[in-house]
């Protein structure tokens, strides 16, 4: 079985020696809007192509937190390397490569490289979070949405990025005249076109020159991200 990569991770992941039981194991699936189930990441990984989704964590008492845009630097799962409780949600659909965990744990030399680099990119999507939280306790909505838009586009597989407005993370949605703003300020910019509901990046270069520095910090290419061994 032979696929034409479009994610950058699982591209690195593949360079190392797999056995054809593993490589026979990866598909290419279709990943339709709305929450990717809890059920469907626990033995299988999935690495986006043209898709993109947004990783939150599910807090007992309170709603769920938005951490991170997934995309094809990056893989939701395996479940086993977070701490606590995520949902991932597809917000832009479109394809993913999806992979049996369960066969790779079953080569030691193997799980322990391919982990070796999962493990990498879960540390920059914690980054990512890290750096959503800063984001938000510093910055005003029209700064905050132009970097999680230039996120966006970076993870994005597709050669435009057209969102709607209620995949926003939730500390932008929440403060509507805020919001109101932003999407009129960064429209004026012409970085972006609003369309009802939905909302298209049409200039990248405008979107930065509004945006606060904060997406610069979680961009790096997946190569970068490799940690060095002790």
């Amino acid at each position: 079985m032979t696929f034409l990569i479009h994610n950058s991770l699982l591209e690195l992941m593949l360079q190392d020696a797999a056995p054809p039981s593993v490589v026979s194991s990866l598909e290419r699936v279709v990943l339709s809007p709305g929450p990717l189930l809890a059920s469907a990441t626990l033995d299988h990984v999935y690495f986006p192509a043209d898709a993109l989704l947004s990783l939150s964590q599910i807090m007992p008492a309170h709603d769920a937190v938005d951490v991170a845009v997934v995309g094809q630097h990056a893989c939701i799962g395996p479940a086993e390397l977070w701490g606590a409780q995520m949902q991932a949600a597809v917000m832009v659909p479109g394809h993913a490569y999806r992979l049996d965990w369960t066969k790779v744990k079953q080569d030691p030399g193997l799980y322990g490289a391919w982990l070796w680099r999962i493990t990498a990119v879960t540390h920059g999507l914690i980054e990512q979070m890290a750096q959503t939280a800063f984001c938000a306790r510093h910055h005003n909505a029209t700064q905050r949405l132009a970097s999680w838009l230039l996120i966006g586009h970076a993870q994005h597989g597709g050669s435009s990025l057209t969102l709607p407005v209620d995949v926003f993370p939730a500390s932008i949605r929440q403060q509507s005249k805020a919001l109101a703003t932003a999407l009129e300020v960064l429209q004026n910019q012409q970085a972006i076109e609003v369309m009802d509901t939905l909302v298209r990046v049409i200039d990248v270069k405008r979107l930065a020159g509004v945006a606060c520095r904060c997406h610069t910090m979680v961009t790096q290419p997946v190569v970068e991200r490799l940690p060095r061994p002790l």
